[in-house]
């Protein structure tokens, strides 16, 4: 019997332009990736994935085993990679919709009413008592940003969600995920296959769950972290791995370092600008926001990419990943400058 991903690797000249998965193939900002004849316009960002409440703890002076530790700043916000990657999107002039469940709790009315404030549509986030709301507490250090979370377990709660409304997954959309909700989460990327939506994911680290999605991702934009807990030394590594096991448009985010992406068989840096950093709270998932505001406006994926870093760094300067993200006017400012450049 035929080795259908080598056969396919051979249509593809290897670059990973063509999904193994029954020869389907992958779709990108020009329709079928490598095929410029004609740009996609996209209708909306869909959001498949978490949503929680976050209680920010500005901390210094933290001594290990210490029984006490004192807070000097406390905010409580929307959270979540999907809710926050969202209402970067929004903020940026798309139209965003979440798609995933809260509990039918005081916090649940508060994370979708933060929600729409920010410009994200709840129509399709569930309401459920057998799913309570998560809260996680982040403790962010004062002297760099970084930051520590508490979080519940909620492996069994995402296991007994209700199934999602996917009705947002056209042919026009952008899906955002993050691997939260694995049964739902597959059934949005096979809807997205079936519909030929472009596909972003977004993994902290290399479980199996994540690498069940993978083949229908069109761009897997995950850390450094996912690399490391996926056995791989360096981030070069990790784009290639990624490449030749699911194909897509990888990209490794490294912090301070910016990214690394594989565009067109090659990697490229991407560079993180420098700025006063005062929390790096969900700085991954605003870039994943604006990577795909980059796309939904029409930039091709590099410019989407420097977008994205420029987001992810202005977003480090506030307490909270919310608490400022990109406006249209910094992004067109940003367009124009890399233009000029």
């Amino acid at each position: 019997m035929r080795d259908l991903r080598a056969d396919c690797k051979r249509k593809s000249g290897g670059t990973g332009k063509f999904c193994w998965l029954g020869y389907l193939p992958r779709v990108g900002v020009s329709g079928v990736q490598g095929d410029s004849s004609q740009k996609r316009r996209f209708g909306a960002v869909v959001g498949v994935g978490l949503a929680v409440v976050d209680q920010l703890l500005l901390v210094a002076g933290e001594e290990p085993g210490a029984q006490r530790v004192r807070y000097t700043e406390r905010l409580v916000s929307a959270g979540g990679m999907v809710a926050t990657a969202l209402s970067q999107a929004a903020a940026l002039g798309c139209p965003s919709r979440i798609v995933s469940v809260v509990g039918d709790d005081a916090e649940g009315r508060f994370l979708a009413r933060e929600l729409r404030t920010a410009g994200v549509s709840t129509r399709q986030l569930l309401r459920h008592a057998a799913c309570p709301t998560s809260v996680a507490v982040v403790l962010v250090r004062v002297e760099n940003g970084e930051r520590r979370f508490l979080v519940p377990d909620r492996r069994a709660v995402e296991r007994r969600a209700p199934d999602f409304d996917l009705s947002a997954i056209r042919q026009n959309a952008l899906l955002l995920i993050d691997g939260h909700y694995p049964a739902q989460a597959l059934r949005a990327v096979r809807q997205a296959r079936r519909v030929g939506a472009v596909v972003i994911g977004d993994f902290s680290d290399s479980r199996p769950g994540y690498h069940r999605l993978l083949p229908y991702v069109d761009y897997p934009i995950v850390p450094i972290e996912f690399g490391r807990s996926w056995g791989k030394r360096a981030a070069r590594e990790t784009l290639f791995a990624l490449r030749d096991e699911y194909g897509g448009c990888p990209v490794v985010t490294e912090g301070r370092r910016g990214a690394l992406a594989l565009l067109d068989g090659r990697p490229r840096r991407i560079s993180a600008p420098r700025v006063k950093v005062r929390d790096t709270t969900g700085a991954g998932d605003v870039f994943h926001g604006a990577f795909a505001a980059g796309l939904y406006h029409g930039l091709d994926e590099l410019a989407a990419l420097h977008l994205a870093a420029r987001a992810a760094a202005t977003s480090c300067t506030a307490l909270g990943g919310p608490s400022r993200l990109m406006t249209r006017a910094e992004m067109r400012r940003e367009t124009r400058r890399r233009r000029v450049a």
